[in-house]
């Protein structure tokens, strides 16, 4: 069997910074007063629109309530899986919104736990997965010589977008992946990076100390 050093398995511990942005250079944010949060599309897709919400109301958003949005949403059989510029048209007018956040969960990774086994103090000869968990421990495991229990970090990924609901014109987008140790704080972090980077480019929002 092939011999990892053990060093190389604590990056897994280590969690990814910043988001990557993009803004459209002719979006007029100031126009942007109300918006809606679709629940993304992907697992965990409900909870990462959730948290992106949270985030945008406490830096002054105003933002339509989920579960009127799910709603109208219904009501009209739309779906957030086929979002297209009628579909947001639509909803700015039910909703009396500016613009609608989309977006995707590319990753969802719940923690796990491994035990690591070794012929030495630095050579692994065998990784076994043993439960998942909101677990991080490090330590050798009792009456099994050079083995010990290494935990890895919920891993998420998530894409979004604010798209203006008369044009159909993506005003901004962003992506980024976080490791943490749970999902709710590791798309918590993500989504409030999100909404950091709309600080200095939406009026509508404010700094928060």
């Amino acid at each position: 069997m092939k011999k990892i050093p053990l060093l190389l398995l604590f990056p897994l511990l280590a969690a990814c910074a910043t988001p990557q942005i993009a803004v459209n250079p002719r979006a007029d944010f100031s126009a942007v007063k109300r918006v809606a949060v679709i629940s993304f599309n992907g697992p965990k897709g409900d909870l990462a629109a959730d948290m992106l919400t949270q985030s945008l109301l406490s830096h002054g958003a105003d933002v339509v309530e989920r579960q009127r949005l799910s709603s109208v949403m219904q009501e009209q059989s739309l779906s957030s899986g086929l979002f297209d510029q009628a579909t947001a048209k639509q909803l700015g007018k039910l909703l009396g919104v500016d613009a609608l956040f989309v977006g995707t969960v590319a990753e969802s990774t719940p923690p796990s736990t491994y035990m690591v086994s070794s012929s030495n103090a630095s050579l692994v000869t065998s990784v076994t997965g043993v439960s998942s968990g909101n677990i991080h421990s490090e330590g050798s495991v009792l009456g099994l010589p050079n083995t010990q229990l290494l935990s890895t970090a919920a891993n998420v990924s998530l894409v979004a977008r604010m798209v203006d609901v008369e044009t159909g014109s993506i005003l901004w987008s962003a992506s980024m992946s976080y490791e943490g140790f749970d999902i709710p704080s590791a798309m918590t972090a993500i989504t409030d990076s999100f909404t950091s980077s709309l600080v200095p480019i939406w009026p509508a929002l404010y700094h928060v100390k």
